[in-house]
């Protein structure tokens, strides 16, 4: 059976159960389509192992009906909650990692500027010829292009696994409570192919500038002190060779 044809039945189905937020539930097995496609699974697989349209309408249809498992729902609310406290200390510390990526890109975009304008406010930055800094500017840009990068996937990311945690959680009260459960989500963002290709080649293309100018500037740099240690000779660290 293909995607179609599986969805319209199903929406058939549920419209002829009357069941409740049917558009909700179509929009989730339509994002079930979607992620399962994208790991390389074909609509026929899908839809084998989702199983029959009618029977899934029919455990929504069910979902209404008072079931005598309280004790089952307390035991898997209280148990949830204790995952929550981990689940909720994890995800603060992906976000403060997702902010350190954020600083950090910013801090190398000011000081590709800086470099590449010749400046440095309040003496923050070491001496560099003209060229040199305008070449070490051209890798911390590209440097910061790569990490900006980095961390709009990683806050997709977040999200997504964000998304994916509460369906967990969703489903595993309503299996306590004997309603049907709608399927599970990845933990990756699905991103058009498109998309995936212009971040990938961006990528790529920040990763080859940042090493080219890199390389370029350490040489640039020694070429213009004469010394291999070109930090030295310009005194970054306060200490300058004996002549």
């Amino acid at each position: 059976m293909m995607r179609s044809e599986f969805l319209s039945k199903l929406a058939v189905e549920l419209k002829k159960n009357s069941v409740p937020d049917a558009d909700e539930i179509i929009n989730e097995y339509e994002q079930h389509f979607a992620f399962k496609m994208a790991d390389g699974y074909s609509e026929e697989e899908i839809a084998a192992k989702l199983g029959n349209p009618a029977e899934l309408a029919s455990q929504f249809e069910s979902a209404g009906e008072d079931r005598k498992s309280g004790g089952r729902r307390a035991t898997t609310a209280i148990g949830l909650g204790f995952i929550d406290i981990f689940a909720g200390a994890f995800f603060i510390l992906l976000m403060a990692w997702e902010i350190i990526m954020a600083a950090f890109s910013i801090c190398n975009a000011v000081a590709a500027v800086c470099l590449v304008g010749g400046l440095s406010p309040w003496s923050i930055l070491p001496h560099l010829p003209r060229l040199s800094g305008v070449v070490f500017g051209l890798s911390l840009a590209a440097l910061s292009v790569l990490s900006a990068t980095g961390c709009i996937y990683f806050a997709l990311f977040i999200r997504q696994l964000m998304r994916s945690y509460s369906r967990f959680h969703q489903n595993a009260l309503a299996a306590a409570s004997g309603r049907p459960i709608l399927p599970s989500l990845g933990i990756y963002p699905r991103l058009p192919a498109k998309t995936n290709r212009r971040i990938r080649t961006l990528a790529l293309f920040s990763v080859a500038l940042f090493t080219a100018c890199f390389v370029l500037g350490m040489i640039i740099s020694m070429i213009s002190s004469g010394s291999l240690e070109f930090w030295h000779t310009w005194g970054w660290f306060g200490y300058k060779p004996f002549i």
